[in-house]
């Protein structure tokens, strides 16, 4: 039985309790309500005006989603211990009801709202305040693997250690060589530049708990603030993984867009700048790690490069092939100054004439924060609705 919101009354107690435990008393009416129609996630409204979100475990159809709640668990719990909170603080948990509370952060703008509602002050600034979160979690993670190892195998043994994009490259890798061997291009040594792209990203020790899929409507802005949620994919690897996306940009990300070089030169410097900020030196390795971050991010899309080699469909903002060549033309930027993976940059330069010619210049949307006054305006998903 549901208290017509989706959760039991059996779950509604469970999150009476851990809100109380925590010190939230739920005095008088608590109100659940399903977010963005999503089957596991409620806002918790108190009678009072408090909220909290509720996740529970689900175990439906989405693929490996038991198994995500078991690794966001973990996450938060290990990221409660951050002095300065940057992902939701998590208020309480009842792993074998498979309930767990966390901090409401509330309705207001992510950074797709930034970008694709502008203005183009409020987005530089969002996007900034994005990239220092990421390099706040990243500093911090560092040199604490042992205390996420110790969460994971307590909430989630058995999965993997990785962030889940991760194992995204190694499994694309054939279909991506399929993909442009059938295109009749020349593939000779990229396999061996392929495998390499590991250690290449782990750098000179770059390792922490990566994000895997931090999309701008994955974090919240407050008062020039980010905050970062949603870490069912995450894991320990090579925190490149995650800042890579201000180079691609957004591998993984429905609301794509072109981002002005400048703007991911800040955003990459004031990532830095968090880093530095803890003492950690991102060295001379860091632009190769970068740019096989980048390889990476094309090589985990080779099923898609097959599948829309004769029909594109839309995702979001714009289809898969306008994200393919900007993702080509981004890792030989970023490939050629760091003078790594010659015969990837030289395949990808063919790859992308090919593919230009083959389908033209497919619209390359900008984001509309920063579209000049002559700018094809952006197609938006009918769905979407920026928060205040």
């Amino acid at each position: 039985m549901t208290d017509g919101s989706g959760l039991t009354a059996a779950q509604v107690r469970t999150a009476r309790a851990l809100l109380s435990v925590a010190g939230v008393e739920p005095a008088g009416t608590l109100v659940a309500e399903a977010i963005q129609n999503r089957a596991h996630v409620f806002r918790l409204s108190l009678s009072d005006g408090r909220s909290a979100i509720l996740k529970r475990r689900d175990e439906g159809q989405r693929h490996g989603a038991a198994e995500g709640f078991g690794i966001e668990l973990a996450t938060l719990q290990y990221l409660n211990g951050m002095p300065a909170p940057v992902a939701p603080r998590l208020l309480g948990v009842a792993a074998d009801a498979g309930v767990m509370v966390m901090e409401d952060l509330g309705r207001g703008p992510s950074l797709a709202d930034s970008l694709l509602a502008g203005p183009c002050d409020r987005a530089e600034a969002d996007l900034i305040a994005y990239a220092r979160a990421l390099g706040r979690v990243h500093a911090w993670s560092m040199s604490r693997a042992a205390d996420l190892t110790r969460l994971r195998a307590e909430y989630a043994p058995g999965a993997p250690p990785g962030p889940a994009w991760a194992g995204a490259i190694g499994r694309g890798r054939d279909a991506f060589l399929s993909a442009v061997g059938g295109l009749g291009l020349v593939t000779d040594g990229v396999e061996d530049e392929l495998a390499g792209l590991d250690a290449m990203m782990a750098g000179a020790g770059y390792l922490g708990l990566v994000r895997s899929d931090p999309c701008p409507d994955n974090v919240r802005l407050r008062g020039g603030e980010c905050r970062i949620f949603d870490f069912e994919t995450s894991g320990w690897g090579p925190v490149v993984l995650d800042a890579a996306y201000l180079v691609a940009p957004f591998p993984s990300c429905w609301c794509f867009g072109a981002l002005p070089d400048e703007m991911a030169t800040a955003g990459l410097a004031a990532y830095r700048a968090e880093l530095a900020a803890a003492g950690i030196a991102l060295g001379p390795d860091w632009p190769a790690a970068l740019a096989a971050a980048v390889a990476g991010w094309i090589v985990a899309r080779g099923p898609a490069l097959a599948t829309v080699m004769d029909e594109d469909r839309r995702w979001g903002t714009t289809g898969m092939r306008p994200r393919l060549l900007a993702w080509l033309r981004s890792f030989g930027r970023a490939a050629a100054p760091a003078g790594v993976l010659p015969r990837l940059r030289a395949l990808a330069a063919a790859l992308h004439e090919e593919l230009s010619a083959r389908w033209g210049s497919p619209d390359r949307p900008e984001y509309p924060a920063f579209a000049g006054p002559d700018a094809e305006p952006m197609q938006l998903p009918g769905w979407w609705q920026p928060e205040a």
